[in-house]
Formats: structure tokens, sequence, C-alpha cells
């Protein structure tokens, strides 16, 4: 039921969307690059997945911006979230537009912790170094957009199902067949990862 790797890398490249399962949590995520996010994406996912629209960066972005990483507590998984955030001078922040903005101003290298007001709309998730390390959505939209070649971060959202709980794998299959768009799973992501590190004599 699952398509290749590669075809959502490719996806990636093409700014097309991905979804992307993992087998622990059964779960599935809509994912698309935040180099390429415009706000008709976010409207697309908003209205498609109906989950927790999220962005996710690599820890090391959000410490360089100075963006705290909220306490957990209580929780059985660790999800990495941190504060969210608007741009300066956004509108409400919450309007697609207003969340496409957010999200360039902070993959802009040339943006200061000022530029970035918080608390926001923008959800945001640090991601570890590698899928290798954490294997979890968060890791995984962000390798996926490495491995595509484009700024190291992703846009996510949970998909819900018809009946108000998340999607099965069986949902994921047939929106991913509507949508003309791959379905991966995190565990063939983490290992196609791994197929690439140098191999040891």
């Amino acid at each position: 039921m699952f398509s290749r790797v590669e075809a959502a890398i490719k996806a990636f490249r093409n700014r097309r969307f991905v979804i992307v399962y993992s087998e622990d949590e059964k779960e599935g995520d809509l994912c698309f690059p935040a180099q390429e996010v415009t706000a008709e994406v976010i409207l697309t996912m908003a209205r498609v997945a109906s989950g927790l629209l999220c962005l996710a960066l690599p820890k090391k972005r959000l410490e360089e911006l100075q963006i705290n990483k909220l306490p957990s507590r209580y929780r059985v998984q660790d999800t990495p979230f941190y504060e969210p955030v608007d741009a300066q001078k956004v509108g409400s922040g919450i309007s697609p537009r207003d969340r496409v903005t957010t999200i360039k101003k902070i993959i802009d290298p040339r943006a200061k912790p000022e530029d970035i007001q918080r608390p926001g709309h923008l959800q945001l998730l640090g991601a570890c170094d590698s899928i290798l390390e954490r294997d979890g959505h968060t890791e995984g939209v962000v390798e996926l957009a490495r491995l595509a070649g484009l700024y190291p971060g992703g846009v996510l959202c949970e998909i819900i199902g018809n009946n108000g709980d998340m999607a099965t794998a069986q949902e994921l299959k047939r929106l991913a067949r509507r949508l003309r768009i791959p379905l991966i799973s995190i565990n063939a992501l983490a290992e196609f990862a791994r197929s690439l590190l140098p191999k040891r004599a």
C-alpha cells in the first residue's frame, strides 16, 4: 500500500503533498516542504487533513531565533513543541496568508529573534538532527525536505478520518489515491536514510 521513498522525494521537489504514516502512532500526516509553501497549500491542508498544522524545523534553527521549547509533563510521547509564533507586522496571524508570511520569515537566514513575535499562531516542532535519532513525523518531514535538496523544514498536519478519529491506514490509502500523492511510512524513510550512510569497512 505504500509508495517508494524516491517517489515522495520527487513529489517534494515538484511542490506536491506527501502523506507520511507512523506505524508506532498509527497516524498519518499530510506534509509539504516549508520552502515552497503558499496560502493555498495551508488552506488545503486545513480542509483535507483537519488536524493541528505545524511547522517542523531543526532544533538548531529554533535556538538561533531564541524560540523556547515548551515544557512537557505527564506525556507518554514527548512531542517536541516550541513556542507558537507570528512574524512581526502580520495581521491576525491565523490566516493562511499570515502563516505563510511567518513561515517564510522563520526560514529566512537573515531573520533575527526580534523579527518573531511570541506567542503567536504558528505551532512549531523541533526536529532532532536525524530521523535515525528520533523516528517521528517531525523528523520525517525535515528528512524528506533535506533529501529533496530543499530547506530542511516542512509543514505537517494530522489527517482526521470521517468518524472524527485519526484516519486509518485504509483511509490514508484512499486519500493518497484521490489526491494522487505518495504515501510512505516513517520506517521506510528511516531505512532509506540509513542506506545512504557510509559503509563501514
